[in-house]
């Protein structure tokens, strides 16, 4: 296992120099390459390859005026999986070479678009939601906030990962199930019980990690980070601290759903006892468990599924496919948090039958 994480780590390490490895030519032989930003001004030709992937011919301007013909059948992008037109804001990449300069493709500017899509969320969520979609959108920016500002700058410079992303997720949980759902005991006891449910988290994926002898260097991404800046000494805490994070969102549905339920029954029948009150509500939670946990699933399933699939191909059989420490990592990222999900169920159920007002109101009418 660890020969075969050694050489995965110096494989990313030498995809990454050798896509570097172009630049460091140029400049050691004399050559410079700047980047600019230009603007498509003519497609002279398309070429569709399979899979929707395209070769563009295209004549682009920079702000100064400076015009290049770019061919991306020679760019680092090999190939454009996304369809260029006239008018459309280009990174480009000039290399000035002893006959002229060559020009290459770098990236299209996607900001325009990725702001509709930000303001198309918004609206969505205060068209619907209300007061409710705007407190939730509040406590997303909160939790960007701390992600951003507190938890990415402490994790780079050199804080326990491990350790500073459970604190972060406290933080996150508290804010937005307060903002969200209200300042009410019900809240504070679900939020309680999400407390629990990290608690779970933290044992889960340490244990996970230990019986599945993972390094957190099988990713190229973890590699390089591991690689490149040197306080960040512990992989397999950034690879932890990943899992933990995925699943502190589930947490928050979870709890809140079971104490709304157990809100629910109770007003439907107040002469319900605390026993009565967990089970009726446990029989609710059970379904939710069965939803969730394929949730969690679909969700890590989906998004490496570009992995899934390069192993699948590679391998062909399963137990060389399940070997792979790519393919350990997401099993141990869905099963860690889908174990602490599943105990967070009754968890919650019993912190929401527990709320003293639950316990007065059932035993008074008993």
């Amino acid at each position: 296992m660890v020969t075969n994480t050694k050489k995965q780590f110096f494989l990313c390490l030498f995809v990454f120099f050798s896509a570097a490895f172009p630049f460091q030519l140029f400049a050691q032989e004399g050559f410079t390459a700047r980047e600019v930003e230009a603007t498509i001004t003519e497609i002279q030709s398309v070429q569709e390859l399979e899979g929707g992937v395209r070769q563009y011919i295209f004549m682009a301007q920079t702000q100064y005026g400076e015009s290049f013909l770019v061919e991306t059948v020679d760019s680092f992008v090999a190939g454009v999986g996304f369809a260029l037109s006239v008018g459309d804001e280009v990174d480009l990449r000039i290399i000035d070479v002893e006959d002229g300069v060559e020009v290459y493709l770098d990236d299209v500017h996607r900001e325009s678009g990725i702001w509709w899509i930000v303001g198309f969320f918004v609206a969505l969520t205060l068209g619907i939601g209300l007061l409710r979609g705007l407190l939730s959108l509040v406590g997303l920016a909160v939790t960007i906030a701390i992600l951003v500002l507190g938890l990415f700058p402490l994790i780079l410079a050199g804080t326990d990962p491990i350790v500073a992303t459970v604190v972060a997720s406290a933080v996150i949980l508290g804010v937005n199930m307060h903002l969200s759902h209200g300042l009410k005991r019900q809240t504070f006891y679900a939020y309680l019980s999400t407390l629990c449910g990290l608690g779970l988290v933290l044992v889960f994926t340490q244990v996970f990690l230990a019986i599945a002898r993972l390094s957190g260097l099988a990713s190229e991404e973890g590699a390089l980070l591991f690689w490149e800046i040197d306080p960040v000494q512990v992989p397999v805490g950034i690879l932890a601290a990943g899992i933990i994070l995925g699943a502190v969102g589930v947490l928050d549905d979870i709890a809140i759903t079971q104490s709304e339920i157990v809100s629910e029954l109770l007003l439907a029948n107040p002469h319900v006892t605390r026993k009565e009150l967990f089970t009726q509500a446990m029989r609710i939670g059970r379904h939710h468990i069965a939803s969730a946990v394929n949730t969690l699933i679909l969700v890590y399933a989906g998004a490496a599924l570009p992995a899934f699939l390069l192993f699948m191909n590679q391998f062909g059989g399963y137990q060389e496919f399940l070997q792979n420490e790519i393919v350990a990592e997401e099993v141990v990222r869905t099963l860690a948090g889908t174990c602490a999900l599943v105990l967070l169920v009754p968890l919650s159920t019993c912190f929401a039958t527990l709320n003293p007002q639950v316990v007065d109101r059932g035993t008074k009418h008993a």
